[in-house]
């Protein structure tokens, strides 16, 4: 399994830097996503249908509503991270994760089906990265207005996914 270096300050906008600091810089990003995985997995198969469905609060998402956005963001990224690798130098417009996950209508949906679609998505992202060279890893692009690099795509992929197990564990499940 090849290692893939933290990006530096430079290599993506600075909204996505809460992400980037839940990884150490020595985190071996393909076994922390392996691991983010099983830990969401585990942590959502064991949870009740209305467990999965309620918000913690009016306006914020449930549990599904986040799986859901958590598929979302990663295909957003690989589509990044792909265009960036091939060289298209088009800048990729900013994408509207509440209105993604408005349409995606994602609690009416198992969560078998939604956890089948998670380990597809992940599965592609680690086949996508495990592919790419050394140069094309460091290629940079534009999204939402901001550079962004190919390895920058797959550290924010696994500390958003972080954020985002936190944010369950303390807000859904206290």
């Amino acid at each position: 399994m090849k290692k893939i270096n933290k990006p530096t300050d430079l290599e993506y906008a600075v909204y996505y830097e809460p992400f980037l600091k839940k990884l150490p810089a020595n985190t071996n990003v393909f076994k922390q996503l392996k691991e983010n995985a099983t830990v969401l997995k585990l942590l959502l198969s064991t949870l009740t249908e209305q467990q999965l469905t309620t918000a913690y609060a009016p306006g914020k998402w449930s549990i599904k509503d986040i799986l859901q956005h958590l598929i979302d963001f990663e295909r957003v990224l690989i589509y990044r991270a792909m265009s960036f690798a091939r060289n298209d130098k088009r800048p990729i417009p900013f994408f509207d994760e509440n209105e993604y996950a408005k349409q995606a209508n994602a609690t009416k949906q198992s969560i078998k089906k939604l956890l089948k679609d998670y380990k597809a998505v992940r599965q592609s992202t680690l086949a996508f990265f495990e592919n790419q060279t050394a140069a094309t890893l460091k290629r940079t692009g534009i999204a939402s207005n901001y550079t962004m690099s190919v390895r920058a795509c797959v550290w924010i992929i696994c500390g958003h996914e972080r954020h985002h197990i936190t944010i369950i564990k303390e807000r859904y499940l206290h």
